[in-house]
């Protein structure tokens, strides 16, 4: 590789000849995403990057607002006002790092190739090929130019602007009938395959840091790659493969799903210093900077201690008169059809009217250790008094509800449990977190049944023998039961549904006096007498000192991040191909045994937070995306090459031509303005018209078998 390599370096000093991933204009004609050798200059300005191309954007479109005007184009968005790092709120086929990719002449392209190619004999098969970015103002519009040594092959490839024409303009039988004849074949001997790209919402980011990410204006992107062998351009809707591809920003500001994912940050943090803390005694973590919310650039910083105050008045005036909702979840209702919908309310209002989640949601956005334990006293402390008695889910079984509800009712040694909690971060610490382990356990569990998947979720929380199944293997199992009239129920939460089974009457036992229990005043009087010794009352909470087991919480968070990366994608799926429930439910099973098993590429929730952006690929049933097939696509590429039968017909050799037709340049801004179309072309091309006008470019590559001995006779 290096002796390849080294002609050409010492020949071109000044040109930039490296290894690199394959670039996204290469892509789009090989095929391929691998490492490849990439000959470029650099552009004149080194300076020059994305936010050039942005700022001269926005200047055009400023012209062309000061004439038309488009109410419907304004974006106010915080990077567009504050920072102007991020490429155009537009969608491009190129990334923003090649802008710097300049071409190189025509001339100077081929002399470099055939260095490249000179030693082909010293080749080997991880030989890299060599791809030439070239001037397209030259003739024939040449715009790559790519060559692969070989000791047995003569491999090389051109790639050509071909002009801009409608799609109804792109005769794909008549192209066929031109490359069978270049071939010297029959056009039953030549394979054709067509794919094409629809976008369906937002856009890439590409390498952006995690800041300009969590910041952008769109949350990710929803695209649709569909292919066929029939011989057209218009995408056949019942016969064509379909491929959904998405990506999605964890943490973007504006996604509905950070009502759960705040959670889960502050669960991560916080059981990381818990760990911390076991490891070197809490005297080693400093509480007032150990970091418990994420601080994002852009978002508002909330006022906790107002928020606590609000909730306290609240409940004081609440407890006795609100009515708890069927299932004990404020999010969900009978109305509930959408995940849009759920995910908004539980942003606004939260989950549950359970007091101690209600505090989750104020200390998970503390900004600091120091604060979620100040807040919390401050809360036990005014329980305390007795002015409320906080409402209680029946199935919250945490230590902190349980302290709650003893303190609401008078407690002989309050201020020693406020006290020793003071004293001892881990036990507050991980009393606050147990309780954000289950809420977050609950609320996804209870998003995620919507789309019928309660027993595969549950089973990830529990490690079942059940979550080692897919999640088609546990919905055949259930069917099975169902249609045999066996007893499975489909909703673990069903028995939670129904009026006479409310939460709320669950949890009046808790707020009932026992008749025989000593109250407060009554063992003040009785030990005043000396009947009762220096022991614990009845109505005393013994102090929580090692019991709470923070050994199970890093396989959740793994599990929280896993099945956060899915409803990600399930919402965004949802509003962008405006799916329901029914038609989500394949789509969530893909996810779901994608994200969460043991091959997930979702280890930590850390992972998540250093790296927001995640990517799927699946294939799609047709009917759910019709709508959109019938629409113009963003690219459509044609490729043709020769078949089995043509292995000893015609040219004796491997070829292969790509025809590329885009709505946008394939190439970046430093290539692509150096054509300069006719007049006519141009006017075509910006000419508002019900017909979209397409790029067309065409990669030719020939590989000829080469006779590397001469025998003498």
């Amino acid at each position: 590789m290096d002796l390849l390599l080294q002609p050409v370096l010492e020949n071109y000093p000044k040109l930039y000849v490296e290894k690199q991933k394959c670039p996204s204009y290469v892509e789009m004609y090989a095929k391929y995403n691998k490492d490849i050798v990439l000959a470029y200059a650099r552009t004149k300005q080194s300076t020059y990057t994305a936010s050039d191309t942005h700022a001269r954007n926005n200047k055009n479109e400023q012209e062309e607002l000061e004439l038309t005007g488009s109410p419907l184009k304004l974006d106010l968005s915080l990077h567009t006002i504050l920072d102007d790092t991020l490429i155009s709120d537009e969608p491009q086929l190129w990334n923003k790092e090649e802008v710097l990719h300049g071409p190189i002449n025509i001339e100077t392209a081929r002399q470099i190739a055939n260095l490249y190619n000179k030693n082909r004999h010293e080749a080997t098969e991880d030989t890299l090929p060599l791809w030439i970015v070239t001037n397209p103002s030259e003739n024939n519009h040449p715009l790559l130019l790519m060559v692969q040594p070989d000791r047995d092959h003569f491999a090389r490839g051109l790639v050509t602007y071909e002009g801009a024409m409608g799609m109804d303009d792109v005769d794909v039988d008549q192209l066929l009938e031109n490359y069978a004849e270049q071939e010297r074949l029959t056009s039953d001997m030549i394979n054709v395959s067509v794919d094409c790209k629809y976008l369906v919402s937002g856009i890439s980011y590409g390498t952006h840091n995690t800041e300009e990410l969590l910041n952008a204006p769109h949350s990710g992107v929803t695209e649709l790659r569909c292919d066929w062998t029939v011989k057209t351009l218009h995408t056949p809707f019942i016969s064509c493969k379909v491929h959904f591809e998405q990506e999605v920003i964890v943490g973007h500001l504006a996604s509905p799903c950070n009502a759960i994912w705040k959670s889960v940050c502050a669960l991560h943090n916080m059981n990381q210093l818990l760990v911390d803390m076991t490891a070197a005694g809490f005297a080693s973590v400093n509480l007032e900077t150990a970091a418990i919310r994420n601080n994002i650039p852009g978002t508002t910083q909330p006022n906790n201690a107002k928020r606590l105050n609000e909730l306290l008045n609240e409940t004081e005036t609440y407890a006795y008169t609100a009515e708890c909702p069927a299932g004990g979840c404020i999010c969900i209702t009978e109305d509930t059809t959408t995940l849009n919908q759920c995910l908004n309310l539980m942003n606004r209002l939260g989950s549950s009217n359970d007091f101690t989640y209600k505090l989750w949601d104020i200390l998970r956005d503390c900004e600091t250790a120091e604060e979620v334990i100040n807040l919390l006293i401050q809360a036990l402390k005014f329980i305390s008094t007795g002015k409320i008695r906080p409402f209680i889910d029946a199935n919250n079984k945490t230590y902190l509800s349980k302290l709650v509800l003893k303190l609401s009712r008078g407690h002989s040694q309050t201020s020693k449990v406020l006290k020793n909690l003071r004293a001892s971060p881990p036990q507050a610490l991980s009393l606050v977190a147990q309780v954000g382990v289950e809420k977050t356990t609950w609320e996804y569990t209870r998003v995620i049944s919507l789309l019928e998947h309660s027993f595969f979720i549950a089973g990830i929380w529990t490690n079942e023998a059940r979550s080692h199944e897919s999640v088609e293997q546990i919905n055949q199992t259930i069917q099975d039961m169902t249609m045999t009239g066996g007893d499975f129920t489909l909703n673990p939460f069903e028995s939670l549904t129904g009026n006479e089974n409310s939460i709320r009457l669950d949890s009046e036992s808790f707020y009932d006096d026992d008749p025989n229990e000593l109250t407060v005043d009554d063992f003040a009087s009785l030990k005043k007498h000396g009947l009762v010794g220096e022991k614990k009352d009845a109505n005393e909470i013994p102090l929580i000192t090692d019991e709470i087991d923070i050994s199970p919480w890093k396989n959740l968070l793994m599990r929280f991040a896993q099945v956060h990366v899915c409803l990600e994608h399930l919402y965004r799926a949802e509003t962008s191909l405006r799916a329901d429930f029914v038609s989500l439910k394949p789509v969530s099973t893909r996810l779901l045994e994608h994200y969460v098993s043991e091959k997930s590429p979702i280890k930590t929730v850390g992972q998540l937070m250093s790296d927001p952006m995640q990517k799927i690929s699946m294939s799609i049933a047709n009917n759910l995306v019709q709508d959109h097939l019938k629409k113009p696509a963003f690219w459509y590429r044609v490729e043709m090459g020769r078949n089995d039968s043509a292995a000893d017909k015609g040219i004796k050799r491997d070829s292969k031509v790509v025809f590329v037709l885009s709505q946008l340049p394939v190439f970046p801004s430093s290539v692509w303005q150096h054509l300069e179309p006719s007049t006519e072309d141009a006017a075509e091309i910006t000419m508002v018209s019900e017909e979209i006008k397409y790029h067309c470019t065409k990669y030719t590559f020939l590989s000829n078998k080469q006779i590397n001995k001469l025998t003498l006779q």
